[in-house]
């Protein structure tokens, strides 16, 4: 089944995966000749491949048929998540550029969190 890539990690030796609104997640590798996704090597490339789908494999085993409102509890938790996580980061980077000690640059990425609208963040979801 094809599901949405909501987010990028990397695992233990530095292969990239993506993550998928579905819950699950997905290797996406750069290994030329073999496999060639040479935009999985930068985050602007990565960035830009948010949104795009690709066909989850444990979907697919499970023959899973999504609840429509469990599908949307999914997505606006994986979305959230998202946005704290990138608030908090922009948050700590911009104190941290502007001077700020680590704890004065933390409590930032928190007020930044805090800040995050709930409301805004569902009505940015497909659908």
């Amino acid at each position: 089944m094809e599901r949405k890539i909501v987010d990028f990690h990397q695992d233990a030796i530095g292969d990239w995966i993506a993550d998928l609104a579905c819950g699950h997640s997905r290797h996406v590798r750069h290994r030329p000749p073999l496999v060639e996704h040479p935009w999985v090597t930068s985050e602007a490339g990565r960035s830009r491949h948010v949104g795009d789908v690709l066909d989850c494999v444990d979907c697919d085993r499970a023959g899973e048929v999504e609840n429509p409102l469990e599908k949307f509890g999914r997505q606006v938790a994986v979305a959230v998540k998202f946005e704290c996580l990138k608030a908090a980061l922009d948050g700590y980077e911009s104190a941290r550029m502007s001077g700020l000690c680590h704890e004065g640059a933390w409590d930032l990425a928190i007020d930044r969190i805090k800040a995050v609208e709930i409301e805004d963040v569902i009505g940015r979801l497909p659908g």
